[in-house]
């Protein structure tokens, strides 16, 4: 009887405690933003909120009586000259001051390789989490402080972080950055789809098992199908989520609805680009769950504005110094907003391919989509705005390069694009590989599929059936003359794509490079428009000339 007794009080002692699991003393704020890419404030982008009004909102959230979280999905640290100056610390400066609770990696975060990285991961007061990012080498993790997750206490409630950053990080950043002697240091699961659900799944299971009530995924990913590692396809293979905070694609997606495999409703959300929105969750008292997408607010945190200030005056005289002027505006977006550049010619796209191949007198220039992140104002061009096109610093070089070697990339830069680049107010068909030219011309069609083969890595391996990129030109002496697979030409790129195969593109890793002094990519563009264009852009390049037919 005494036993029976005791096995009733303990299910009503259990029973208790869970019923005290739904309440809570405060609502659970949790604010998080992604791709902000360096937009500290409007200077650096008319639309940005800016830190100092996150800050501000933040400091609302509390002020009216809330548990509050700040979270960050990645790329944060690269995308403007304010960030490539200083290799992102300015950045992780302005984080600290506002109070980050945590963040995942962007593919952008491994830009200024492992040692930059993890220098500014050692600085950044936040927890750092993604599960999948694997250490394979034999000498030194160099960012082991980043965890698969975190739990953080709210009351009575346990809140799990999962991080997941994009398999894709590998090929879109510079792939020599994730090698020790030669061999690959860095996975991120991704050997197969399985094997990277997996994995996520393994770090679900663990936050749960660890005593989390609420799952929350933060994840640089993407919701569309540009890539087979999509939110959209992970969350159709994995149980256990409640939210998921995504980034990566720079969507406007305002906690829409998806199911997991189980068929359990699972809301997310992909805030924007470069601030001009936060996404907001709200675990109620409750514990029922309510979504929010701040697109403006008037409040603002003056101490992270005066910081914003001073970190600003410290790059600000050498940002606004005019290199160049131009006596037009070119654009990497259409009217919309869709970024052209990554699969269809623009004028700023050939521009660039023109200068590469004019400062360099090569054969053949290439200029990937991806490497060309802003417009082209006209009049005076400072290095800062120069610097926003060109904010990664690599370095122009030259090669010897096989007419196959040639095809080869277009096809791999190419197996992306279709008919139609965008469907419903949405990019499709974008590739950061896609690739802007000099001295070629070439048509994609679209009604055959891609035969390009890669690896688990995402490089390529070859060309398994038809190609879809045909009548291959190569500009000689003034005419366009059909590209011979088995000549020899001098092509000038960039080492991002020449020396460390981004974007998958690694036909030429081996090729020996060509002597030419080591120029940065903004600096041979600043030469063009200056000594060989005299700022005179409007009679070249008002309109394409039809280098790339899409079909």
């Amino acid at each position: 009887m005494k036993r029976i007794v005791s096995i009733l009080l303990l299910i009503f002692v259990i029973s208790l405690t869970a019923c005290a699991k739904r309440s809570n003393d405060k609502d659970i704020v949790i604010i998080y933003t992604t791709d902000i890419h360096c937009s500290i404030d409007d200077v650096s982008n008319s639309n940005s909120l800016g830190y100092a009004k996150v800050s501000a909102y933040k400091n609302a959230m509390i002020e009216d009586n809330n548990y509050v979280a700040l979270a960050d999905a990645g790329d944060f640290i690269l995308g403007d000259y304010i960030g490539t100056i200083s290799k992102g610390s300015y950045i992780i400066d302005i984080m600290n001051q506002i109070g980050y609770d945590v963040v995942t990696l962007g593919n952008h975060e491994f830009d200024y390789g492992f040692d930059q990285l993890s220098s500014l991961l050692s600085n950044l007061n936040s927890d750092i989490v993604s599960c999948n990012i694997k250490y394979e080498g034999s000498n030194e993790n160099k960012i082991d402080m980043v965890k698969p997750y975190v739990i953080k206490t709210y009351g009575k409630y346990d809140v799990g972080f999962v991080g997941v950053t994009t398999p894709n990080s590998l090929s879109e950043s510079s792939p020599s950055n994730f090698m020790e002697d030669g061999k690959y240091a860095y996975s991120f699961s991704s050997s197969t789809t399985q094997e990277f659900y997996d994995c996520v799944q393994s770090s679900i299971d663990a936050c749960k098992n660890d005593g989390a009530d609420y799952i929350i995924l933060l994840s640089h990913l993407g919701y569309s199908d540009v890539t087979i590692f999509s939110s959209k396809n992970l969350i159709k293979n994995i149980n256990g989520v409640d939210v998921i905070m995504d980034g990566h694609q720079h969507l406007d997606l305002n906690w829409i609805s998806c199911e997991d495999k189980d068929g359990k409703e699972v809301r997310i959300c992909d805030a924007g680009y470069k601030l001009n929105e936060f996404g907001k969750l709200t675990i109620k008292k409750d514990g029922k769950l309510e979504y929010d997408f701040i697109t403006d607010y008037e409040g603002i945190d003056q101490k992270i504005a005066d910081y914003i200030g001073i970190v600003r005056n410290k790059s600000e005289e050498l940002g606004n110094r005019v290199l160049a002027t131009s006596d037009i505006s070119l654009s990497i977006f259409d009217e919309e907003g869709i970024r052209l550049v990554r699969s269809r010619e623009t004028p700023l796209g050939n521009l660039i391919a023109d200068a590469y191949r004019s400062i360099t007198g090569a054969d053949i220039a290439f200029v990937n989509g991806g490497g060309i992140r802003d417009n082209l104002k006209s009049g005076d061009i400072s290095f800062k705005d120069i610097m926003a096109i060109h904010p990664y610093g690599n370095t122009v070089c030259i090669v010897k390069a096989s007419g196959k070697q040639i095809l080869d990339l277009l096809e791999m830069a190419s197996r992306l694009v279709q008919s139609d680049y965008k469907k419903d107010g949405i990019a499709i068909g974008e590739c950061g590989g896609f690739l802007n030219v000099s001295g070629l011309r070439y048509s994609i069609d679209t009604s055959i599929e891609s035969t390009v083969e890669v690896d688990s890595n995402n490089m390529f391996v070859k060309v398994n059936g038809a190609r879809r990129v045909n009548n291959v030109m190569v500009l000689e002496n003034g005419e366009y003359v059909p590209l011979d697979v088995n000549k020899t030409y001098i092509v000038a790129s960039h080492n991002y794509l020449i020396q460390n195969g981004g974007d998958g593109l690694n036909q030429l890793m081996n090729n020996e490079l060509l002597p030419f002094s080591e120029k940065y990519d903004y600096e041979v563009l600043v030469e063009y428009i200056v000594n060989v264009l005299h700022g005179n852009l409007k009679d070249k390049y008002s309109d394409t000339e039809g280098r790339i037919t899409v079909k």
